[in-house]
């Protein structure tokens, strides 16, 4: 099943904001037991899962609970009207110094951005293309300081592969529980997958999708879709293996992640500047092992249709 998607005109400069949600469907993966001790200064969490064998795996880990708490605040969607204010507030200060012309500029609640000019013809052009440029830059800061960015597109989306390397601090906890006994790289990153495919799946209603979940709020809220919940796996990733090039991979409709480990016979991988990432699918339910992504992602990365945004390789020095 492909995820279900939002295209949104966000304004006149913008692009589209776009959504993502499930991939198609595979034999489940199983999450046991959940539950939270929810303290003043720490939350308490507990889990039982499938591991990457099958088995049963046990997991308790602590985590801030103002950080958490912080995160269950978070909007799930793209603040479109303060994105829009941003923007207006631009074209106000850029029009503070046109002389002789008169600008106006509104903000809607759908986000969109209104511009009127008036004046001297020969300048009407030249002063809306530079009212659009000035919201433009805005918007761009905008994005920068709420963790969103553009893909090639012109599409908006939260800045996954910035956000996970923001939260690898914050779930260290959870990835030394998941760490405990893996004896290399590949085996923590298959025993991580298991435990976010795990995790259920969070559609809206009629199957729309609910927007983007940062990753402790995946944890407290125990759901998120496909690219909340490739952020987590990309966080815990970069937590416990830092020197693992990892990416976030964009498909239409879909998210998913790629780890730079070495293929084994039948994994699916790719190359994106000059690294080999094999390719994970950590949303679930579908409990793909490493290397399996879905028919829809494979066929994106084959054609090339596919865009990566790389959390570069870092060292533990």
């Amino acid at each position: 099943m492909e995820c279900p998607i939002q295209v949104l005109r966000l304004v006149l400069v913008a692009g589209l904001l776009l959504a993502f949600g499930r991939a198609e469907a595979a034999p489940n993966a199983k999450q046991g037991r959940f539950d939270i001790d929810k303290g003043g200064g720490v939350w308490i969490f507990r889990y039982s899962y499938a591991d990457e064998g099958n088995g049963t795996r046990k997991l308790e880990f602590a985590l801030p609970a103002d950080k958490v708490r912080h995160d269950n605040d978070v909007s799930l969607n793209f603040p479109k009207e303060a994105s829009a204010k941003a923007q207006v507030a631009a074209i106000r200060t850029y029009a503070d110094g046109r002389k002789g012309m008169k600008i106006k500029a509104k903000a809607t609640k759908s986000g969109r951005v209104q511009i009127g000019v008036s004046g001297r013809a020969s300048k009407v052009q030249a002063t809306m293309t530079g009212a659009k440029a000035a919201a433009g830059a805005a918007l761009d800061d905008f994005l920068v300081r709420h963790k969103y960015t553009r893909l090639k597109g012109g599409g908006i989306v939260p800045d996954h592969a910035r956000l996970a390397e923001l939260y690898a601090d914050d779930v260290a906890p959870l990835a030394a529980a998941l760490a405990k006994d893996a004896v290399d790289g590949r085996t923590y990153v298959a025993r991580t997958l298991a435990f976010v495919q795990a995790i259920p799946y969070e559609a809206g209603r009629n199957g729309k999708d609910r927007g983007y979940r940062r990753p402790l709020s995946v944890l407290a809220r125990n759901k998120g879709d496909c690219d909340s919940k490739s952020a987590l796996f990309l966080a815990l990733v970069r937590a416990q293996h830092p020197e693992l090039a990892a990416t976030v991979v964009y498909v239409p409709n879909h998210a998913f992640a790629g780890v730079a480990l070495e293929p084994e016979a039948g994994e699916r991988s790719f190359v994106r500047d000059g690294v080999r990432y094999v390719g994970l699918e950590p949303v679930g339910p579908a409990k793909n092992p490493v290397g399996k992504v879905s028919g829809h992602s494979g066929w994106h990365l084959f054609w090339g249709s596919a865009e990566a945004r790389a959390l570069p390789a870092a060292s533990r020095g």
